[in-house]
């Protein structure tokens, strides 16, 4: 493997320098009161360095916002992957997912400002490229093994859906944490009524 020259490497801690920055301003005052300027100036660098990673402020909220999905995205894959049992891996991975949204980062970034930030990749079909395969990952076993029939495809684009119902339920509510309780219930309701359509299970 080829070992990266210095500027590279400079190049590379610069942009998760920003991106980190960025997050973090992303998350405290939302996308139309953060500017390029605040994120250079707390970064210590130059415009240009900003502008030779990032086309401009919508291109660094989308690495923000890529950052802050991937963290749930693994969080995610490493509950479910721990469980033996399919169900036990979907409610674990599951749960995953919507502790996330007490995440101010998550909250703020992925469930409440990205939709409008990035209206144009999302209209493009640009969702779901994190979590779509992830989705597919934790439901493939039940699909496989307990749901015959089930198209993990289409299981995977309908549990997206309702996840992100999910969280804009949490995000929304004045006491996230009472929101995320409620959720809860719902989702063992859902689960338990899918595993006694299916006795085999």
């Amino acid at each position: 493997m080829a070992v990266k020259g210095l500027r590279q490497r400079q190049g590379d801690a610069t942009r998760e320098l920003l991106v980190s920055i960025a997050r973090e301003r992303f998350t405290e005052q939302g996308y139309a009161a953060t500017s390029i300027e605040d994120v250079v100036r707390r970064a210590g660098v130059a415009k240009g360095a900003l502008y030779h990673h990032f086309s401009g402020k919508d291109a660094l909220f989308r690495a923000a916002y890529d950052a802050v999905l991937a963290e749930a995205v693994s969080a995610v894959m490493t509950a479910a992957l721990a469980a033996t049992d399919p169900w036990a891996a979907v409610r674990a991975g599951l749960s995953a997912f919507l502790d996330a949204c007490l995440e101010p980062s998550f909250r703020r970034i992925v469930i409440l400002e990205s939709v409008s930030v990035l209206q144009q990749e999302f209209a493009e079909g640009g969702i779901g490229d994190q979590e779509l395969p992830m989705l597919r990952t934790v439901l493939t076993p039940l699909t496989q093994d307990v749901l015959p029939g089930v198209a993990v495809d289409s299981l995977a684009h309908v549990a997206l859906g309702g996840l992100y119902g999910a969280a804009l339920f949490i995000a929304r509510s004045t006491d996230p944490a009472a929101a995320r309780a409620e959720v809860d219930v719902v989702l063992d309701v859902l689960l338990d009524g899918l595993r006694r359509s299916n006795p085999g299970s």
